[in-house]
């Protein structure tokens, strides 16, 4: 099997799975079908056969309804995109907390937002000062 060179190919799976999940597409076959795409072309970016197109990621982006600038440059595509953000690798954790962030809406969202904001306090909280102590919490 002939394969592209494409680093970033694994995690941007990852991400497009986590994104599918989120948005309750059970099957590549009905993401495809949502964003207007060949099922196929799904396969071959997994078999790493074939990068994504902008084209295709602009599709794949309206049907996920995250932001294809972004996304494009998670596949590291970014190319036709000129505000394209530089992909960062994240632990899990971190990428699945920014796919529910990504996907929430209504009180979901808010509620995630709130927790998010009360483990933010908590580690600028827990950061050493510059003279070695720990800042203090506010109550």
């Amino acid at each position: 099997m002939r394969t592209v060179e494409w680093p970033e190919r694994e995690a941007f799976v990852a991400h497009l799975d986590r994104l599918k999940e989120a948005r309750g597409f059970r099957y590549d076959v009905a993401l495809a079908e949502a964003a207007d795409i060949s099922h196929s072309a799904i396969s071959n970016w997994r078999s790493g056969k074939q990068k994504p197109s902008i084209t295709a990621i602009t599709k794949l982006a309206a049907a996920l309804d995250v932001n294809a600038h972004d996304l494009a440059a998670r596949a590291g595509v970014a190319e036709g995109f000129a505000q394209a953000s530089t992909p960062t690798q994240l632990p899990a954790e971190v990428e699945t907390l920014l796919d529910h962030v990504q996907t929430a809406s209504g009180n979901r969202l808010t509620e995630l937002l709130a927790f998010v904001s009360k483990v933010n306090e908590w580690f600028e909280g827990t950061q050493p000062r510059g003279n070695g102590e720990r800042a203090r919490r506010a109550s």
